[in-house]
């Protein structure tokens, strides 16, 4: 097993809080950290945007300090009702919870203008990366969000594409929760164990911010993913910026009892049915599989999760030089 890694933050974030929009629950806010680099660009403000997953939120501090050392300024969103962003105990019972994936529109073009004016004087390069269910609100903004110009890459971590794999037990109760808009608490199948620090994992996140054991899943957000989903392959290739996508090279459905390959292997999304999705989605996309990644590729182990690093940072440093010669030409 690999040794723990704390979460404990060793990195300085700024942070500001968004008032959004009432829904049909109450009131909503938005939080927004911001570390910065010291490895400044003389040419270009280059920023980095990250959106987390499902019933989730953002403790990602090695993620962060590698951006930092490649010269960009980190920026991480924690969505309405998650994370940081949750302000009430009711506000807890509906974790993720939204009625349609546009909703999450308003807190990222929130986050983008707020980018913008960082960027003051120098030229903006941006870079949205979103995982699992943050993938698929990335797409789904990049494709048609309010500022979705001002994108100029996109970095998709094990997206939520397309529908999950379930047993047949699933499949009933998933139905009824969406036909019916109900909420239930669903097993979690071993991947928050596989991560956290106090079961299988090295990850020391904060369990009130991130269960692992039982998810709470809604009616309401499950239709709305779906619906996000095939909105996306209804477009085709509506996503005009390159886009990086990663995911582990195989999948598992794991049952009851544990095996050591749950530790190299996705755990939640079907990867041929997520890849299949994602050729559909951007003129521009790069694939790799990454052997022996688990669900979020950057919680893998630590040789998987430098060899993505490394992947990732040679794409960006392409795409970097193409940026460059835009400018000279």
């Amino acid at each position: 097993m690999s040794q723990p890694t704390t979460t404990e933050s060793t990195v300085e974030y700024e942070t500001t809080t968004f008032t959004l929009k009432t829904d049909n629950l109450g009131p909503n806010k938005a939080t927004l950290l911001h570390a910065r680099t010291t490895k400044n660009d003389n040419q270009f403000y280059k920023a980095v945007l990250y959106i987390h997953g499902y019933s989730d939120y953002f403790f990602h501090d090695h993620v962060c300090i590698q951006f930092l050392a490649h010269g960009y300024d980190f920026f991480a969103l924690d969505l309405r009702k998650c994370g940081r962003s949750i302000i009430s105990p009711e506000q807890d019972q509906y974790r993720h919870y939204c009625n349609d994936l546009h909703e999450y529109d308003e807190e990222i073009t929130l986050s983008i203008e707020h980018i913008i004016k960082e960027a003051k004087t120098k030229i903006k390069k941006l870079i949205l990366l979103g995982h699992s269910a943050g993938g698929l609100i990335t797409s789904l903004y990049t494709s048609s969000g309010f500022k979705c110009q001002d994108i100029d890459a996109v970095i998709l971590n094990s997206p939520y594409l397309a529908q999950l794999e379930t047993s047949l037990s699933e499949s009933v109760l998933q139905s009824l929760v969406m036909n019916f808009g109900l909420s239930a608490d669903i097993d979690d199948h071993w991947y928050g164990r596989s991560i956290h620090v106090s079961n299988k994992g090295e990850w020391n996140f904060d369990l009130n911010k991130k269960p692992i054991d039982k998810i709470r899943a809604h009616g309401a957000t499950f239709y709305a993913a779906r619906s996000a989903q095939e909105e996306l392959m209804r477009k085709g290739s509506c996503i005009k910026c390159p886009v990086l996508f990663m995911c582990s090279n195989r999948s598992i459905k794991p049952d009851r009892t544990w095996r050591d390959e749950y530790e190299q292997t996705d755990l939640i999304l079907n990867v041929t049915a997520m890849r299949r999705a994602a050729s559909t989605i951007a003129q521009q996309i790069t694939i790799y599989e990454i052997e022996n990644a688990k669900h979020d590729i950057f919680l893998s182990q630590s040789s998987v999760r430098e060899k993505a690093f490394n992947l990732m940072f040679q794409w960006l440093k392409h795409l970097e030089d193409d940026w460059m010669i835009s400018m000279q030409t």
